[in-house]
């Protein structure tokens, strides 16, 4: 067994120029949006970046912005595991190779293609062609699979002959200029698309909608006009209740069905709410033991008789009845008193 960091954790700071570097190298640990860069869910568990600890060290080194971030911690890990680790060191040592050591050591050939970018390391530090920054200028700059690779295989060869000369600070400043023409490219093309998108789900929406609305109304057209009114029919509870009150008593509880059920010495009757001057709803004043109008001052008696304010006539009474047990006010049929309707039959119930 051999000892080996691995990663626990990783984030991503500030500064992320969303160059698809990250999600290229480890996919499954880093997700590229439209405008960040996440960690994805599954990456949260420190038993899965240990597993990937290769591929998130090669993804921090590719970011060209150093904005990839991790903790490690030493554990014992099989020896072919730590091998690349081990290997690490001897990369960059002179261009020669030790003829005293086999050419075949042991080395797997999954342990020689996680050593790759220690290699390409080790020819940069030895002067040859960087191949690093190739790598990081196609991830930086292609989103599509090989096609997208090999159409722009032309412009990154030429840009590679330019940086091969230049200092590290110019050719690390190339690489962002890339990375930010790359990334204004892509997002040129992804508003067009988006544009053309929305302008195709626009025109579709106002057929739909144009077809949604003059449907129905097509259908209205055919139907014939029919007027549907709530039913004229309160049930204001049983008639007990309103045996039991005493005389000139008002009940309240149906006001807000513009009811007011009153008690008379052998009469219970339904009064419309209603004040007959101008419309307004006068309140019931128990302690004055009358109906005021807040409007024009208009005042009733309990039995709904005016006697004050400009109101010309008492209030109306609505038809009145037992059904089962259960007084019911129709509000289609009203009685007025001064038509000498308050005494016909169903403008009160006798008591």
């Amino acid at each position: 067994m051999a000892i080996k960091d691995v990663v626990t954790k990783v984030w991503i700071e500030e500064g992320c120029i969303v160059c698809d570097a990250c999600e290229t190298t480890a996919p499954d640990v880093f997700d590229v949006t439209e405008d960040s860069c996440l960690i994805r869910p599954d990456a949260m568990n420190s038993a899965f970046t240990k597993a990937r600890t290769d591929s998130i060290h090669d993804a921090a080194e590719e970011c060209p912005v150093d904005v990839i971030k991790f903790d490690t911690v030493s554990e014992e890990v099989p020896d072919e595991v730590a091998a690349p680790v081990a290997a690490v060191p001897a990369a960059p040592v002179g261009a020669g190779k030790d003829e005293s050591k086999p050419a075949a050591a042991a080395k797997s050939p999954d342990s020689v293609a996680k050593a790759a970018p220690v290699a390409h390391a080790a020819a940069s530090m030895a002067g040859a062609p960087d191949p690093s920054i190739s790598a990081l200028l196609r991830a930086a700059t292609t989103r599509g699979g090989n096609a997208g690779i090999e159409r722009r295989g032309d412009d990154l060869s030429s840009m590679e002959g330019d940086t091969k000369n230049l200092a590290p600070e110019a050719r690390q400043e190339r690489v962002f200029d890339a990375a930010r023409k790359a990334k204004k490219d892509a997002d040129s093309s992804r508003r067009s698309f988006s544009g053309g998108l929305a302008l195709t789900v626009g025109w579709g929406s106002f057929g739909i909608g144009t077809a949604v609305s003059a449907g129905p109304a097509f259908v209205r057209f055919l139907m014939p006009n029919v007027l549907e009114e709530p039913d004229p029919r309160v049930r204001v509870g049983k008639i007990q209740k309103y045996l039991e009150m005493e005389t000139g008593g008002v009940n309240e509880d149906y006001k807000p069905q513009g009811i007011w059920m009153i008690r008379e010495e052998e009469r219970i009757a339904a009064l419309n709410i209603i004040c007959t001057h101008l419309g307004c709803i006068p309140n019931w004043l128990p302690n004055d033991r009358k109906f005021k109008c807040p409007c024009h001052g208009s005042g009733y008696r309990p039995d709904g008789v005016n006697f004050e304010g400009p109101t010309p006539r008492p209030l109306e009474r609505f038809r009145v009845m037992v059904v089962d047990g259960l007084v019911i006010v129709d509000k289609s049929k009203k009685f007025q008193a001064e038509l000498g309707q308050w005494d016909m039959p169903g403008s009160f119930l006798a008591v």
